[in-house]
């Protein structure tokens, strides 16, 4: 008695499928309570995200959760690991693009602020990241240079 077992699809792979397809959450159901409408974000003219380099993290992430939610909490506590001067330059490039935004749609729903603020604090967190690694790259390159130069 023989079989191929090459045209069957092992029933654990379907089921997973089928169960992952299923469990994928909507952008609405991602968005959080502390999410505000583009209206509510520039009640004052103009967004200000108002946090800087030398804020601390629980008021980053207060700012962040605004914008995107329980992912913007999560953003704050990557944000803190780059150090002031990147921390400061991320929150600077979220506050001009988010800004853009909002002013270019002022009729914004929770929703909508909520995709465009994951796919903007994912940009300007990993362009920081990516030059925070490049410069740290850089230093220990050197220091092993100038130490391999004095040990020599």
């Amino acid at each position: 008695m023989s079989f191929n077992v090459n045209n069957r699809t092992p029933p654990a792979a379907t089921a997973r499928t089928a169960t992952a397809a299923n469990t994928t959450p909507s952008a609405s159901e991602l968005t959080d309570q502390g999410v505000k409408t583009s209206k509510e974000l520039t009640s004052g003219g103009s967004y200000n995200i108002g946090v800087n380099k030398d804020s601390d993290k629980t008021k980053v992430a207060e700012a962040l959760v605004q914008i995107a939610g329980d992912k913007g909490a999560q953003y704050a506590n990557t944000i803190e690991g780059l150090g002031k001067a990147f921390k400061g330059r991320a929150l600077e490039g979220i506050q001009k693009e988010m800004g853009a935004w909002l002013k270019a749609n002022p009729n914004a729903t929770q929703s909508q602020v909520f995709e465009q603020a994951t796919k903007t604090l994912y940009k300007h967190t990993m362009i920081n990241q990516q030059f925070k690694q490049t410069i740290d790259q850089m230093a220990s390159a050197a220091i092993s240079r100038m130490k391999d130069t004095f040990e020599g």
